[in-house]
């Protein structure tokens, strides 16, 4: 990276962290008022395809419990990962395994604990996943507690949960893990290991709580708030952008995120995309290079929950977000589609949407180059939170949508694995 853009990231880490950043309360503000405006076209807002896609879905297993990700084996089965911490094995038959062995003792408070789980690049050789988890702190037993067991664990000054990421061996019958190895003493939201050895790890401002730490997202030594990229035994990388940077961290990748929730790798050009949580507005989808900064908190094209303006939406030494939603829809999962079952599809990013206001379904975004062309919104009659997507062996797409119980509501629905297929 040249100096004059080194310089203006550490600029911005030093001295654009302020209180003024983060907007102040100002009463009652209409959160839809004023939406930022795109630094390009097509950044938001993408029109749909001239043509909808048609496909027929078929629910293969049901009764899921607080589901975070799902995993397409080279054998054409699919490891199911519960937050909880579960994982099963589906087979496209729908037979669905009881849990499998081998896993360490976690902790989870409202099914938060087994985040997610990913094969290692050369799996087929090594049977490695990488998974990243909350273990039981000092004295606590494993198992789900309460976010009110929680909080008084730790007004008692108990460390309740203990962030961990690991590594283990699949056994090749399927039954279980095996060779647990502690990689690192931190939680990942989203993982992703790379053809060139090196482990990708997005991680939230967020602590284990989830207590937003804004002011970490720019701290270089902090790890809050980056993409990492790791060897794969949790030590940096060689050639990580950062290294003997001064107060910057040598796992880090780049830095400037709120929480981001899925790591891709371009199949064509072999480019790290992810996307990320905005506050109220301001889901990003992003084209993550090497050193560069995504700006959070000082840059954003969301808002404070109460309508306030928390920064600009563009500054010097930011990389601009691809595309982005405002409001926010709440995405989770992504997914490069590669298979030939949907031509149509091919090159296409698909992620899912969770927002309690603006829908749950699936999106496909379609690309030119590194833009959004168009944007396609899937199994909206469904009406339920879309967590992961994957692609299956035969070329079928794969979604994982969200448990619900929420009896106020009247939501209260099972977790779900759907197959789509041409129709």
């Amino acid at each position: 990276m040249h100096t004059t853009r080194w310089g203006r990231i550490l600029a911005l880490c030093a001295s654009m962290f302020t209180s003024a950043a983060w907007g102040a309360a100002a009463g009652n503000v209409d959160p839809l008022a004023d939406p930022p405006t795109p630094a390009f076209a097509g950044q938001t807002q993408a029109p749909a395809p001239a043509q909808r896609s048609r496909f027929d879905v078929e629910v293969l297993v049901s009764g899921l419990e607080t589901p975070r990700s799902l995993v397409a084996l080279p054998s054409g089965e699919f490891l199911v990962v519960e937050g909880a911490g579960r994982v099963r094995v589906l087979r496209p038959s729908g037979e669905f395994s009881e849990p499998l062995t081998g896993l360490p003792p976690m902790l989870s408070v409202g099914g938060r604990s087994l985040h997610d789980l990913v094969l290692d690049a050369n799996f087929t050789q090594t049977r490695r996943v990488y998974f990243t988890y909350l273990a039981p702190g000092p004295g606590q037993q494993p198992g789900a507690y309460t976010a009110d067991q929680r909080n008084a664990a730790l007004e008692r000054g108990e460390e309740f949960q203990t962030e961990k990421l690991a590594s283990a061996v699949l056994r090749e019958d399927l039954s279980g893990f095996e060779q647990v190895t502690t990689l690192r003493d931190f939680w990942g939201r989203r993982l992703l290991s790379a053809p060139d050895g090196s482990l990708y790890v997005s991680m939230m401002a967020f602590d284990y709580t989830f207590t937003e730490r804004r002011d970490l997202a720019q701290q270089g030594e902090s790890l809050r708030g980056k993409v990492l990229r790791l060897k794969s035994d949790g030590t940096p990388a060689d050639g990580n952008p950062f290294a003997g940077t001064p107060n910057m961290a040598p796992e880090l990748f780049t830095i400037g995120h709120r929480d981001p929730d899925g790591l891709a790798l371009h199949p064509q050009t072999g480019e790290l995309w992810g996307i990320e949580h905005g506050p109220m507005g301001g889901d990003e989808v992003n084209l993550l290079r090497a050193g560069y900064n995504y700006g959070w908190p000082n840059v954003t094209y969301g808002k404070n929950y109460d309508g306030t303006v928390i920064g600009p939406s563009a500054a010097d030494g930011v990389e601009q977000p691809r595309y982005y939603w405002y409001p926010s829809i709440a995405i989770s999962g992504l997914w490069f589609y590669t298979g030939d079952l949907f031509p149509e599809w091919k090159g296409n990013l698909f992620l899912g949407a969770m927002s309690p206001t603006q829908g749950k379904f699936l999106v496909r975004l379609v690309l030119e180059g590194d833009k959004v062309v168009n944007e396609e919104r899937l199994l909206v009659e469904r009406d339920r939170r879309v967590r992961a997507v994957t692609q299956g062996v035969d070329g079928a797409l794969y979604v994982l949508t969200d448990s619900e119980n929420n009896a106020a509501s009247g939501r209260q629905f099972p977790g779900e694995v759907l197959r789509l297929t041409p129709r």
